[in-house]
């Protein structure tokens, strides 16, 4: 049984397993936070994530990992919105380590997700996706997403936006 949870000390061979998969299908690692070149080592990239709980730059968020055997996947869940987040990010981040897609695990992932949202008291999620993205889409949709207007960035790429109702 898989457990959505923050990552652990004891978790870094698990994570560098999940890493490594990321690196080889050369794929941009989704959630972004959980990319290892981002910190020092495995420790620091741990207790920071943990540190964003409470204190981060821009947004509070916690990040927690689908582990049974191996590292599922990943969602960074910010607890609120800063106005950067209402045009592309959203209230939650995810990603699924490619072996383990199309198997439902985005859905469950994102529901999860969700359900931790409501825990802390966010009423309505603002989930996104870049246009193209097809899966997540129907991910966010499964999850009870309705499209609102997309968001065109100057570059002219486009993300979707939708609100879940999760109150």
């Amino acid at each position: 049984m898989a457990e959505f949870r923050e990552l652990t000390m004891g978790d870094e061979e698990l994570y560098c397993n999940y890493m490594e998969e990321w690196l080889d299908n050369d794929e941009q690692i989704v959630p972004t936070v959980t990319n290892i070149a981002k910190y020092d080592n495995f420790e620091d990239l741990v207790h920071k994530l943990e540190d964003n709980k409470s204190h981060d730059q821009k947004v509070d968020n916690t990040t927690l990992f689908l582990i049974g055997e191996e590292i599922i996947g990943a969602a960074n869940i910010r607890h609120n919105l800063n106005d950067a987040l209402k045009k592309h990010g959203g209230h939650i981040g995810y990603g699924v380590r490619k072996k383990y897609r199309q198997q439902g695990y985005g859905t469950k992932i994102l529901k999860k997700s969700l359900d931790y949202l409501s825990r802390i008291g966010v009423q309505e999620a603002l989930i996104t996706c870049d246009d193209d993205n097809e899966a997540s889409a129907t991910v966010i949709l499964n999850n009870g997403g309705e499209e609102i207007e997309s968001y065109e960035h100057e570059d002219g790429t486009v993300t979707r936006r939708f609100m879940i109702e999760i109150a």
